[in-house]
């Protein structure tokens, strides 16, 4: 959270993304989450103790730093990231031993980044990995907008149900964003009739991106989904 200047804010369960009850216990009682919270004393201003050693530390400034030598779960974590980002590590793979080949690998991010190619993980590398990473989980459309029409106006759970057209839109480019209405269900959920499960969905959505979380599908919902599926 402080490599990447996050605040408290952005911590939420899986469960508020997914609707997976994960984590269980957070899910049936949410005070947990708030307790968890807490961490924001350890951040800001405040002193944050250090971990040093001749292979890998710990800073305010600079968050993990990793290089050759250092062998962790941290190290292991990154390798998994790298070759997943697209940079190989064919001989020995996610081992967790910051050898030659991470370093190689590090560098060659660094070079495609554009910054300061020296095989050592900071800040600035984390950065590079986290754009790469951003870019390649963005959901894939052909570029128009046309491809997700979305409706104008107010969709929320009324009796009968509001359906259609539309809400299938709705429903479709929120499948799009893995919203889905009912993840695993047939056509995960996209029957045209905006529900409770399609309500949950869009709750999940807006919890996730900022907006007022009420389920209701609207202006500012609307426009939001169209900016991330340009």
């Amino acid at each position: 959270m402080q490599a990447l200047r996050l605040s408290t804010e952005k911590i939420v369960r899986y469960y508020d993304v997914t609707n997976k009850n994960c984590p269980a216990l957070w899910v049936s009682d949410s005070s947990q989450l708030v307790t968890f919270k807490k961490v924001d004393a350890l951040l800001g201003n405040k002193t944050v103790s250090k971990t040093t050693s001749s292979t890998s530390q710990s800073s305010k400034s600079t968050g993990t730093i990793l290089k050759k030598g250092a062998t962790s779960s941290q190290v292991k974590a990154l390798q998994k990231r790298l070759i997943a980002a697209g940079f190989s590590l064919p001989k020995y793979g996610d081992d967790g031993s910051y050898g030659n080949e991470t370093v190689q690998a590090v560098k060659a991010l660094q070079k495609k980044a554009g910054i300061a190619v020296d095989g050592i993980y900071v800040l600035a590398t984390e950065k590079a990995l986290a754009a790469i990473e951003a870019k390649k989980k963005k959901p894939f459309s052909n570029g128009k907008r046309s491809s997700y029409p979305l409706p104008s106006g107010i969709y929320k759970v009324k009796s009968p149900l509001m359906k259609g057209t539309a809400v299938r839109q709705i429903q479709k480019a929120l499948a799009t964003l893995y919203f889905y209405p009912e993840k695993g269900a047939k056509n995960n959920g996209i029957d045209g009739y905006y529900g409770p499960k399609t309500a949950n969905a869009v709750k999940r959505f807006q919890l996730m991106y900022g907006l007022s979380a009420d389920g209701i599908y609207g202006p500012k919902t609307k426009a939001k989904l169209e900016s991330l599926l340009q």
